[in-house]
């Protein structure tokens, strides 16, 4: 099971994939963003095919993780987005 971070805003971010969780009328939409090698931003929107974009986002968010050796994935989730265990298990960074 894939483990993800919470996102500390105060928290050093080099080193790390940011993913941002927000809901839509569609479904969830994220968005992952990492710092190195190239700055990047990737946007996964709610499908009819597929409405939780986040079943997309976090697969990939973990392989950019593994591909560029990133220390952490920090997922933000807004205020009206509950974390589904289904996704991997979110901790609070220590």
């Amino acid at each position: 099971m894939p483990v993800f971070y919470r996102n500390i805003p105060t928290a050093n971010q080099d080193n790390t994939i940011a993913v941002r969780i927000f809901c839509l009328p569609e479904g969830l939409s994220c968005v992952v963003s990492w710092p190195l090698p190239e700055p990047g931003l990737r946007i996964f929107s709610p499908t009819a095919k597929s409405p939780q974009g986040v079943d997309e986002a976090l697969p990939y968010a973990k392989f950019l993780s593994d591909h560029l050796c990133a220390g952490r994935v920090a997922v933000e989730l807004d205020e009206d987005v509950e974390w589904d265990p289904r996704w991997g298990e979110l901790v609070d960074l220590q």
